[in-house]
């Protein structure tokens, strides 16, 4: 008996030892989440889906702020009533014809993020010079951002880097992009790399490192469009998805 006793107690040590060091970690990882938010140790599940339905039917969308060029063409930015949209409302933006290039932005509020996994429905209704619209990502103000733009159009995905107000194309591909018809946009947005898929499907992946913190994320459109967005859900990436 002497022999299995000495070997349980041997095995009930070691399962108090790893059980502290379980423990130890957890406590860690506690701290981590309180003094270094930015590490995403404590974000690994939280996504954040925009509720279209707490806004009212002709006012802007609620927790979003609209870039100076938006709030200049009063009810541009609205919530309208869409029986396709899944939750039966939808924010749009209502274009106005013009010679000029212009970038209305509807910017998120309540989040700021550098990695992070971005997803939306995007419906272009209309427009004659310009259909699509985007999502801006890292947007440290209305004039420098990363843009993922849907152009319905020319059928092209795009994604580029608005430096001083100034679009630069980094990666741009041919897609079946219709319109009157919901497509699904989402990006991963980690460190320099930018994975971008359509209607669930990968169609590149771009590379720059010029906008390397945090920042808001933005609806975006460009001159007549007129673009409805629905869906919309922000998923910060985790300390282990960081890691690959």
């Amino acid at each position: 008996m002497a022999g299995p006793i000495r070997g349980g107690l041997k095995v009930s040590r070691k399962i108090e030892f790893l059980w502290r060091r379980a423990c130890i970690f957890c406590v860690l990882v506690a701290v981590a989440c309180v003094t270094r938010p930015e590490l995403g140790a404590c974000a690994q599940d939280t996504v954040t889906k925009i509720d279209i339905g707490n806004s009212e039917i002709g006012a802007p969308p609620a927790e979003f702020e609209l870039s100076p060029l938006g709030e200049s063409r009063k009810g541009s930015w609205t919530v309208v009533r869409d029986a396709t949209a899944k939750a039966g409302m939808a924010i749009e933006q209502a274009g106005l014809q013009t010679t000029e290039d212009r970038f209305p932005l509807a910017i998120y509020k309540p989040v700021s993020l550098k990695n992070a996994e971005i997803s939306m429905r995007l419906n272009a209704t209309g427009g004659r010079s310009n259909q699509g619209g985007g999502v801006a990502v890292r947007l440290r103000d209305p004039q420098n951002y990363y843009l993922v733009q849907l152009d319905a159009l020319r059928d092209r995905v795009l994604l580029s880097l608005v430096n001083n107000g100034i679009s630069n194309e980094i990666v741009a591909v041919d897609a079946d992009i219709a319109s009157h018809t919901w497509h699904d946009l989402a990006v991963r947005a980690k460190d320099d790399q930018f994975i971008v898929s359509l209607d669930g499907v990968w169609v590149f992946t771009g590379f720059d490192r010029t906008l390397s913190h945090a920042g808001r994320i933005a609806l975006w459109t460009k001159g007549d469009s007129i673009t409805r967005f629905d869906s919309i859900a922000i998923t910060p990436l985790s300390a282990s998805e960081e890691r690959y």
